[in-house]
């Protein structure tokens, strides 16, 4: 995979109506919204930032970031955990519902160069899932393998999206409930140890769970693409809210970088782990 995305990041503000929200286990949600020109624009990778507000409202005053899961016909869709008080609100959207809408924004993935190995764990699958769909679109005979971590089966996400695309799947629970008994990164470890490491390799999920994407990666001489999920207060590289130590830092802000334009995806070997809370 190149180390440079010459896609040019684009930021811009649209309306969306809801067209349909789905509750799933786990306190989750699928949006799905219409915003025409943002569906067009989007590319795997990128994430929207979204005005959890009833109609009406004038708070939150801040927004909060999704990865796009999917986006066609017009419409795109996120899936998110109600955890807050902003997330809340928005679970309570119904048909009809309008949104205020930045994005898409920050950097596409980087195109594959050789079969794709996807590892996403809980609410991080929905940008893997439109890389698997807009890989398909471009590279239809290009070998995808998926690897999903969750608490128990009924926290399996993406999975049949995955299907759909044709991508092969494998899922790792906590309690065995499903697929193989404990973590993912131990699915990927084995994928190492019998002889497979010519991957283009991205992954989305808790903090501890990239982390030790990168160090099995750093140990097989590998590395992968992690798209990392930080609190992002503008989304637009203002308020630095969501700046990471990195290794080798270029620019402006020197041994850091900002997740909201930087990224949100940065090579494994590219993060100062050391530095980085968990």
């Amino acid at each position: 995979m190149s180390d440079k995305s010459t896609f040019i990041v684009t930021n811009g503000a649209h309306s969306g109506t809801v067209i349909q929200q789905t509750a799933l286990a786990g306190g989750c949600y699928r949006l799905l919204v219409e915003a025409a020109e943002l569906a067009q624009a989007a590319r795997a990778g990128q994430f929207v930032h979204i005005l959890p507000r009833q109609a009406e409202s004038t708070s939150p005053m801040l927004r909060r970031a999704f990865s796009i899961m999917t986006a066609k016909n017009g419409r795109i869709e996120v899936l998110y955990r109600a955890l807050g008080r902003g997330t809340a609100l928005m679970s309570r959207w119904q048909a009809g519902q309008q949104v205020d809408l930045l994005g898409p924004l920050g950097r596409p993935f980087v195109e594959p160069e050789y079969p794709l190995l996807l590892i996403g764990g809980g609410v991080g699958t929905p940008p893997l899932v439109m890389l698997a769909w807009q890989t398909r679109l471009k590279q239809p005979q290009l070998p995808i393998k998926t690897l999903i971590a969750a608490k128990t089966s009924a926290e399996v996400l993406g999975k049949e999206d995955l299907l759909e695309s044709g991508v092969d799947v494998t899922v790792a629970t906590d309690d065995g409930s499903e697929g193989h008994h404990g973590f993912v990164t131990e699915l990927l470890e084995k994928q190492f140890m019998d002889g497979n490491r010519e991957y283009s390799i991205y992954a989305c999920g808790p903090l501890p769970m990239l982390r030790a994407v990168a160090s099995i990666c750093e140990k097989y001489e590998r590395r992968a693409l992690l798209s990392l999920e930080e609190n992002m207060p503008c989304g637009i590289g203002v308020c630095n809210g969501c700046s990471i130590p990195v290794v080798n830092g270029e620019g402006e802000y020197g041994q850091y970088s900002r997740i909201c334009v930087d990224g949100p995806s940065l090579w494994s070997d590219q993060i100062d782990w050391p530095k980085l809370r968990s």
